[in-house]
């Protein structure tokens, strides 16, 4: 249950680098402000493409719908896919590092409360279950989809390498046509007025 829950923690909108997974800032002295600023940006998408690859585990539990089973694989997929990116571009750029900690304590501390609630909300046994778990999901899903595809996108106009800025943008569109998936079966199924949403919970 405790790993459970700490693997729907993961999953939440705005996913937060934990305190202890890497470097302060200050181990990057000599980096330029550019590069600095960009390598935060490549930790944090990191992190959340580790965790995102962490999703298909939910099948596991209390997935019944097909659809949400097949989205749901697929952001596994590209979580697992991106993050093996990731890790492959910081071994081929040394400038690039995936292990920074750029997010001020009380920020942590605020996403950690945050998780926490969600979690509780998404656990086995004791959280949500049926359609308003799998809307839940799909909500927390398309959140970091979206807060992904943004910054694939900012980061890309900063990028001054042209195959890093290749992958962002290309990167960029593969989470945002799976977010705009997300949010169609989400209005289709699980929003008042969908097809699927008369009289459900």
């Amino acid at each position: 249950m405790r790993v459970l829950l700490r693997v729907f923690a993961g999953l939440l909108p705005l996913v937060a680098v934990c305190a202890a997974c890497g470097p302060d800032l200050t181990a990057a002295a000599g980096v330029s402000a550019q590069r600095l600023i960009l390598n935060q940006g490549y930790s944090m998408l990191h992190t959340d493409m580790s965790r995102l690859e962490f999703a298909k585990l939910i099948l596991h539990v209390k997935i019944e719908s097909a659809e949400v089973h097949s989205i749901v694989t697929a952001i596994s997929d590209l979580g697992g896919a991106m993050e093996k990116d990731l890790e492959r571009i910081a071994r081929d750029y040394p400038a690039v590092q995936i292990d920074l900690d750029p997010l001020p304590e009380m920020e942590k501390r605020k996403r950690s409360d945050v998780n926490q609630q969600r979690a509780l909300a998404l656990a086995p046994v004791i959280g949500r279950k049926g359609r308003s778990f799998q809307r839940t999901l799909l909500l927390s899903l398309s959140a970091v989809l979206s807060q992904g595809s943004h910054l694939c996108k900012v980061m890309a106009e900063e990028e001054p390498d042209p195959g890093l800025k290749k992958f962002l943008l290309e990167s960029e569109q593969r989470l945002e046509v799976l977010y705009v998936r997300v949010v169609a079966l989400l209005d289709r199924e699980y929003f008042t007025g969908g097809a699927g949403s008369a009289g459900k919970s």
